[in-house]
C-alpha cells in the first residue's frame, strides 16, 4: 500500500448526514467515483477498501471504534501495511472553517477534533497529512456536528464532499505541495466540478 486515506465518523445510521461524519462521506464519495467497495476487517476495526491513482495503491480506511479512539484502527492499518507517516492522510470535519471551504495541512495541532488527537496519541505524532472540510459552527458546536445537516444546505454539503474528495485524488497525484497550491488558495465550492 502506498497511501492510507482514512475518513473519521461514527458508524450508525443515527451519525449518517452530520457534520461530525464528513470523513466518512468523503470515502464514499470516492467509493463511487473510482468504483470500488468496503469489507469489514475486525482486526482493523473499521470498513477497509483499495483502489489505484497513477499506479500508486490506496487504501481507503473507515475507522468504527468511534471517533474518541480513532487512533486505535489507524496504527493497526499503518503497522500491517507498513504505512509511513508522510503518506497518511486523514479526512475530517472542522467547524472553524465554513461550510463549502476545505484546507489541506500537514504536521499541525489537533484543534481541538477528538478523533484527530486520538491519531496523534497513538502515532506519537502529528506529521501526517490532513484534509479539513469546513462544515460552520452552531450555536451549540457539539450538538451541531451530531445533529443531521438541514436539508436546504446538501446542495453545498454535496459540493464540498466533491471538493475535499478531488483534494484527496490531488495530494496523492500532484503531491502535497501542488495540492495545497491548488485548493488552499481559492477554495470556492464550484471548483469542486473538477478532478
Amino acid at each position: 500500500m502506498d497511501w492510507l486515506v482514512v475518513g473519521l465518523g461514527n458508524p450508525g445510521k443515527e451519525y449518517d448526514l452530520t457534520p461530525h461524519n464528513m470523513g466518512f462521506m468523503v470515502c464514499d464519495s470516492l467509493s463511487s467515483f473510482f468504483s470500488f467497495n468496503f469489507t469489514f476487517e475486525k482486526k482493523f476495526l473499521g470498513f477497509l477498501a483499495f483502489f489505484y491513482i497513477d499506479k500508486q495503491k490506496v487504501g481507503v480506511l473507515k475507522p468504527v471504534t468511534y471517533m474518541n479512539l480513532s487512533g486505535n484502527s489507524v496504527l493497526k492499518v499503518m503497522d500491517f501495511y507498513k504505512v509511513g507517516y508522510s503518506k497518511l492522510l486523514v479526512v475530517h470535519d472542522d467547524i472553524d472553517l465554513p461550510l463549502g471551504k476545505i484546507k489541506i495541512k500537514k504536521n499541525s495541532s489537533s484543534g481541538g477534533h477528538r478523533g484527530v488527537e486520538s491519531i496523534i496519541s497513538a502515532l506519537s505524532s502529528k506529521d501526517f497529512i490532513r484534509v479539513k472540510v469546513g462544515v460552520g459552527r452552531g450555536e451549540d458546536p457539539v450538538n451541531y456536528v451530531l445533529s443531521r445537516f438541514d436539508e436546504d444546505k446538501m446542495p453545498l454539503v454535496d459540493k464540498v464532499i466533491n471538493l475535499a474528495r478531488n483534494a484527496v485524488v490531488s495530494v496523492v497525484s500532484k503531491g502535497l505541495s501542488k495540492a495545497m497550491t491548488e485548493f488552499n488558495g481559492m477554495l470556492e465550492v464550484e471548483r469542486s466540478e473538477r478532478v
